[in-house]
């Protein structure tokens, strides 16, 4: 989705304030919106995961500035757009994936709107990109690097690592061979997997280098691709691990890679404190859609729609930072 006047005008309104703010989080994730009983609508894609039975509607990712109180400050992107709906397997989605390159892939949305987002910056202050498992991106650690602004990403799956003194190992493998810094209260919120409680949690955190997994993740058809195979990202990741929880609850277990340094148990538990930011971007959403009711929108088109989700997104941080001010 090109910007439009109305979202150029608010990412100016946006970057004023952000003046004055010494560090400042991008909290950036994909949410579906469901236009399925939408039936005359035109221009709409999948939204489910199904591989044969498609929900339809349109994709929204989207990146909410905020303080480190939590303040929001506006949008600094917002993409919206159909998803092609693919009658293929999971093994024919999995080759698909690995044969294409960065930017012929979905994940891409989190790499433009890093840009996008750090291009609004101003000089003087700090940004820290925050994402969930899907973020969890070799190039995405690799760009925020180049541009010398900072990462908070939870760990989808064990990554290869090696540590300071050179030794090739996992993440996971590592965190477990290292002493608990320190156990922590965390305070969850309720959401629809959960009700709201308090988690004592066990961290941990160890630094070295996250290298690329494959050749293929810049796709066999780039031919910069050779020059990324050796590359590696520093990093620290924090170990976040519940025990014992309540009965019947499922633990709290995450792994938080980041380009920050988490040498003691104080710089752990503050960079553990900020990712719980990233809750804010869920609030957006659910705003979006319960307050602005932006899915009950009667548009025949997916260009009208995305007009309007555009206003409504707008709305929707203006009813938050009232909110919160």
């Amino acid at each position: 989705m090109s910007k439009s006047a109305l979202f150029r005008t608010h990412c100016v309104q946006t970057q004023k304030r952000l003046e004055g703010h010494s560090l400042v989080f991008s909290l950036q994730d994909t949410s579906e919106l469901n236009f399925d009983s939408h039936k005359k609508t035109e221009g709409l894609g999948s939204i489910s995961k199904a591989y044969h039975k498609h929900k339809m509607g349109l994709m929204l990712h989207a990146s909410l500035m905020v303080t480190q109180e939590g303040l929001p400050l506006g949008l600094s992107s917002l993409k919206c757009w159909s998803r092609v709906s693919r009658e293929e397997t999971p093994q024919e989605k999995q080759r698909r994936l690995y044969q294409s390159t960065m930017k012929e892939k979905e994940s891409i949305k989190w790499i433009e709107t890093l840009y996008e987002t750090a291009a609004l910056i101003p000089k003087d202050t700090c940004l820290i990109t925050l994402g969930d498992r899907e973020a969890d991106i070799f190039e995405l650690f690799r760009v925020a690097s180049s541009l010398k602004t900072f990462f908070i990403i939870r760990n989808r799956k064990d990554r290869k690592f090696i540590d300071e003194k050179g030794k090739k190992t996992t993440v996971q493998t590592a965190l477990s061979k290292t002493p608990i810094l320190k156990t922590i209260a965390l305070t969850l919120p309720k959401n629809q997997q959960r009700v709201a409680r308090t988690a004592y949690v066990d961290m941990r955190s160890i630094s070295g280098w996250l290298p690329i997994r494959n050749n293929l993740v810049y796709g066999p058809t780039n031919k910069d691709a050779s020059r990324h195979i050796h590359e590696k990202v520093h990093v620290s990741a924090i170990s976040v691990k519940e025990q014992p929880p309540p009965e019947g609850v499922a633990p709290v277990e995450w792994v938080l890679l980041n380009n920050l340094t988490a040498t003691d148990a104080f710089e752990a538990e503050e960079q553990v404190n900020w990712y719980r930011l990233r809750w804010k971007i869920e609030e957006f959403f659910k705003t979006l859609k319960s307050g602005c009711c932006v899915e009950q929108c009667r548009l025949n088109t997916a260009t009208k729609l995305t007009k309007m989700i555009t206003l409504k997104s707008i709305i929707a941080f203006k009813l938050m930072y009232t909110r919160d001010q």
